[in-house]
């Protein structure tokens, strides 16, 4: 289960409609493993955004700039962002070919044009994402303000 906060969502969405008609990106930050708590959102320039709205590429530097604010913590570099202009959140062709890191958490935002054109979130899923098998495995999402007002609750 990925945790998030209602910030954090509204900060990926308002970046992804930023970046919009092209595809915008950035990490996540957070600590745990069965449920992945999301703890910071860094966004991060798509180094292809020239060449069409289909792709990304996160900048290095961005990569390198977490993996530095993790050291020593208990948080860890738990996976990216990006987002989708066409208004799909599911991985695409693309995202099956670039995935790499099997720990990693994929949270797709897709966007599309609404109204005037202006740009909207539509739609946010996170996944991961297994190339060898070409398998996606769909990744539960919880608000952290929900989460808070829940009562204990026996493990399954």
């Amino acid at each position: 289960m990925l945790v998030l906060t209602a910030q954090q969502m509204a900060s990926i969405a308002a970046a992804a409609e930023a970046a919009w008609p092209g595809e915008g990106c950035g990490l996540l930050i957070g600590k745990g493993r069965r449920v992945v708590t999301v703890t910071q959102v860094m966004n991060a320039e798509n180094l292809l955004k020239s060449e069409g709205n289909d792709r990304f590429e996160l900048d290095p530097a961005a990569r390198f700039a977490a993996e530095r604010a993790v050291r020593g913590t208990d948080r860890r570099v738990i996976g990216h962002w990006h987002s989708h202009p066409d208004g799909s959140a599911k991985p695409s062709a693309t995202d099956m070919a670039q995935a790499w890191e099997p720990d990693m958490i994929w949270l797709i935002v897709g966007t599309a044009a609404h109204g005037e054109g202006h740009p909207q979130t539509v739609q946010m899923l996170a996944h991961r994402l297994e190339r060898d098998t070409g398998r996606v495995f769909p990744i539960r999402m919880e608000l952290a303000e929900k989460r808070a007002c829940q009562g204990a609750r026996f493990p399954t």
